[in-house]
């Protein structure tokens, strides 16, 4: 420790030899006065001729630049000016420096006497990693949103829900002009912004702030969408107004209003509807889970379907479970809105947003669950009803002030609030193999919670005047505070046991819980040689929390000392890490040695027990990218991760609220520690406008956390216990391609994807082992008929198999079925048609859960004038739609039915309108 301190040391004190600045230039009109502003520019490597760098210039003409030392051209093709193709240098090189100006030579005119005008752009086209879709050639309907666009492009796939993969990944984030539209959440910007004002979609893996300044990659990528508005959308004011409603009382009204002013963007929004449409931000899904795992049971269930496709989220269970979180269940209400402002001023580049919403859902459900162990078996039977509400507010504001040429300082303050209610009442009764009733009692839950966060991110850049040379400082303190306050009230009775025993519950809790930590992360970065890169840095956390629970009964109407608990945490981790990066032309790789130092320690006032948890463990990284051509490329990545297992696994707390279900923590547990390996293949034909991609990943835990259960035979209560475990594993394998049908934006994809994994409990202090294999094969096409008709077709099977290590009993495998087909036809006198039919099939479970789900909707669009559209639908017109499903889990299968929405009618008006300045 004492020699990589040692180096940190010197490396940071040489900080006095960093690079110039990124390169910049001005691009003028012949009149060497008029910038040239929004002019497409490419920069490629003077020897491979690749492309390095696209964009746009900005408002004044600029062009910003961080490039290697190395020899380029600058090109750029300007209606009304001679082509310019300029080789500049950076370092020593072959060609002098790039100019702080360059003018561009005007072209003069000749008057033709006829042309013929004829679209040749490509539909698809590759700018350096960046897929770039020409809008145009991919027709969407009048008044289309920039989600129905997205589904007609190769190689992107849209679900029902507003998930978007592009490439095989979840995309999670969608920019328009470059900057983020209502945060990060990108259904808002594909669910409302209109199709006809976009020219290009781009498709990006958008690196990290670190990797993008200091340009060595950290394996941290967002797949990211960049909207590129129409020239004549640059500068106006554009939105729309919807309402409609329908028999059940059914509603979908709200409007949205944006502004475009060159940099500048204005937009606001209010929505609400009652038809099962989420609404809620995919940033505030992922905080409230993240920050708080209590929050992800009390999330309403179209919130969890917008969840669960997120990239970086991780909701544990079956394919089955994850399949019926993404139909939806229940009925939801919902409202939700925001106000989004975005400018970028000379030295200020500000984003800023604020977003609510609001959901009420009522269920109701009955779910059968059959217990397979290696000493007992026993059916487990639910019925009740539940009702959540919740409502949650979010500010965020990110402003980078550029300092100097050199230096720049970012703040991005967070804030949220959250607050929830839900309530529960439900029976139950367990049964034996030969139906003797073990147990059975009722349960009547209600809860209100409140979860407030703040959180404020500095991050300060800069270059030194020696090339290459680059330092970065991130500052991150963070406060977090929840309180819930639950009434628990139920009743269950034991029949296999020595004199019926009947256990009755009357409890109140309070649970409350604060914590505070910060961040400090320092990195600096020089070049040892042309291509060689060093990166050395020191991470630093510090953290406090104070978990306070209080339980109050008939037995202890003051305090129930058992039950509650007051503790109190201190930690502290110390992370260094010294990296080495290369990059070339077509290989880049950054070898990455880490070292951490971590310690939690915590004490109990109430309780006896006390947690002391420390480790020290290497952390080391690979990542490499090798590009055969422009249009190929191959990414590898492994890492090896230590962490500590959570305070809810850790508290020595005993959990009583469920006389059926005890938990208990388990202070003993040992740090998590767990081997990553991904890799990735990815070509592009632009001639064919084929898209192939195949990517693989590997997880292997050396040390995990997993639960011991102990059953009782007779009753079926279980007592749940966190242990350690090693050996557990997930293996999948992901690959797709893309056709071009015709040049006129039909296509067909194709997708099949493969895991395997290994999980293990303890049951009776006997380890039960389960290995799951799930297979997925998915086909979608959409197809042009002329120019009115356009069809769209959806495949998708998964099979699912499960095998447990249990003597007599066999694997248990289930197919699920999805699959639909989409028409829309434009009609004389603006009428538009619109049908699609989609099915749900189950096969290989019970008699009633082998069903065929079959959903029609219909919908007929008059539009009057530009502006002004009348539009009747039919959803679910057969009433077929019903929430059954099945989740097949480590010893047991439970078939779950919940209330679905089923068929309704909806009569909407819309007004649409839009005002832009033409841009000659």
């Amino acid at each position: 420790m004492r020699i990589i301190h040692l180096l940190l040391f010197i490396l940071l004190t040489t900080a006095s030899r960093a690079q110039n600045g990124p390169v910049k230039t001005q691009i003028l009109a012949h009149d060497k006065k008029t910038p040239m502003a929004y002019q497409r520019f490419g920069v490629f490597n003077d020897k491979t001729g690749d492309m390095m760098l696209q964009g746009m210039t900005d408002s004044l003409g600029n062009i910003i630049m961080g490039l290697n030392p190395g020899n380029y051209w600058l090109k750029m093709n300007a209606m009304g000016y001679h082509n310019l193709e300029l080789p500049f240098s950076i370092g020593e090189g072959s060609f002098a420096a790039l100019p702080a100006k360059i003018t561009l030579q005007e072209n003069k005119a000749v008057q033709l006497k006829e042309v013929t005008v004829r679209d040749n752009t490509p539909p698809v086209s590759m700018k350096g990693d960046t897929i770039e879709y020409n809008a145009s050639r991919f027709k969407t309907k009048d008044g289309a949103v920039v989600e129905e666009l997205l589904r007609k492009l190769p190689g992107v796939q849209v679900d029902r829900d507003g998930s978007i993969k592009a490439q095989g990944e979840t995309v999670q984030r969608i920019l328009v002009d470059g900057k983020e539209f209502f945060g990060s959440d990108p259904a808002i910007a594909s669910k409302n912004l209109p199709a006809d004002m976009i020219d290009k979609v781009q498709v990006l893996d958008k690196q990290s702030e670190m990797a993008e300044f200091t340009g060595i990659k950290d394996g941290q990528e967002t797949k990211t969408i960049n909207l590129v508005t129409k020239k004549n959308s640059k500068r106006g004011i554009f939105g729309n107004a919807h309402a409609g409603f329908g028999n059940r009382d059914r509603y979908d009204a709200g409007f949205n209003i944006n502004s475009l002013v060159d940099d500048m963007q204005l937009s606001a929004l209010l929505k609400g509807n009652n038809v099962n449409k989420s609404g809620f931000s995919s940033a505030e899904l992922i905080r409230m889970a993240s920050s708080n795992p209590d929050m992800l049971n009390n999330l309403p269930p179209a919130a969890l379907s917008d969840l669960m496709h997120m990239k970086g989220v991780s909701i544990s269970g079956s394919a089955e479970a994850l399949s019926e979180i993404a139909r939806p269940v229940g009925m939801t209400d919902v409202l939700f809105g925001g106000l989004n402002f975005n400018n970028d001023w000379k030295n200020l580049s500000w984003r800023s947003d604020y977003f609510f919403n609001q959901s009420k859902n009522t269920n109701q459900f009955e779910y059968n669950k059959l217990v397979q162990l290696v000493d007992t078996s026993y059916q487990y039977l639910q019925q009740g009803n539940q009702v959540q509400d919740m409502i949650n507010h979010r500010i965020g504001i990110s402003a980078d002030w550029k300092i100097n040429p050199r230096s720049s300082i970012k703040f991005n303050p967070n804030f949220y609030i959250n607050r929830n209610s839900s309530s529960q009442n439900r029976d139950f009764s367990s049964l034996g193999l030969k139906g003797d009733l073990l147990n059975e009692g009722t349960a009547n839950l209600h809860a209100t919670s409140r979860q407030v966060t703040g959180a404020m991110d500095i991050l300060l850049r800069h270059r030194f005047k020696r090339p290459g040379n680059t330092l970065m400082i991130n500052v991150k303190p963070e406060i977090y505070a929840f309180r819930q306050n639950q009434s628990n009230h139920s009743s269950t009775k034991f029949y296999n046991v020595k004199n019926e025993e009947q256990v009755d519950i009357n409890q109140l809790s309070d649970n409350e819980s604060r914590q505070f930590h910060t961040n400090i992360n320092g990195i600096y970065t020089m070049p040892v040689s042309r291509h060689l890169f060093l990166q050395a840095g020191q991470r630093l956390y510090l953290g406090s929390a104070r978990y306070d629970t209080r339980i109050k009964d008939d037995q202890y109407p003051n305090l129930n000392p058992d039950l509650s608990d007051l503790l109190e945490t201190d930690q502290w981790q110390s992370q260094s890490k010294l990296a080495l990066a290369g990059n070339w032309d077509r290989f880049n790789f950054t070898a990455n040695a880490g070292f951490i130092r971590n310690e939690l320690k915590g004490s109990s006032q109430w309780q006896d027990y006390t947690i002391d948890q420390k480790f020290s463990a290497f952390a080391p990284e690979i990542i490499s990218e090798y590009k055969w051509t422009q249009t190929s490329r191959l990414k590898f990545q492994y890492n090896y991760n230590t962490s500590l297992p959570s305070i809810q696994n850790l508290q020595g707390l005993v959990d009583k609220s469920d006389p059926l279900y005890i938990r208990m923590g388990n202070p003993d547990l040992s740090p998590l520690r767990k081997h990553n390996i991904t890799a990735g293949f990815r070509k592009f034909d632009i001639k064919n406008g084929k898209n192939f991609y195949l990517n693989a990943k590997a997880q292997y835990e050396d040390v995990a956390v997993t639960d011991s259960v102990g059953i009782d035979l007779n009753s079926g209560a279980q007592v749940i216990k966190p242990v350690n475990i090693s050996g557990n594993y997930n293996i999948s394998l992901s690959s797709g391609q893309s056709f071009r049908l015709k040049n006129n934006g039909s296509y067909l994809n194709t997708s099949l994807s493969i895991g395997y994994g290994k999980q293990s409990i303890y049951n009776n202090n006997i380890l039960s082992t389960s290995r799951s294999l799930n297979i997925d094969p998915q086909i979608d096409a959409n197809y042009y008929i002329g120019s009115h008709t356009s069809l769209y077709g959806k495949f998708r099977a998964t099979w699912n198999q499960r095998s447990l290590r249990i003597p007599g009993l066999e694997d248990q495998s289930n197919w699920l079925l999805n699959y639909s087909l989409e028409s829309i036809h434009i009609l004389p006198l603006n009428f538009t048609c619109e049908s699609s039919i989609e099915f749900y099939q189950t096969l290989g479970m019970s008699e009633n859960y082998n069903q065929t789900i079959s959903i029609l909707n219909l919908a007929l669009q008059k539009g009057f004038g530009k502006s002004w559209s009348l539009r009747l639908e039919a959803k679910d017109l057969l009433n077929k739609n019903a929430g059954i499903n099945s989740i097949v889990g480590n010893g047991y299968i439970e078939e779950r039915s919940n209330t679905a929405l089923g068929r309704f009618f909806l009569l909407s008006a819309q007004y649409k309108f839009r005002k832009f300045k033409k841009i000659k």
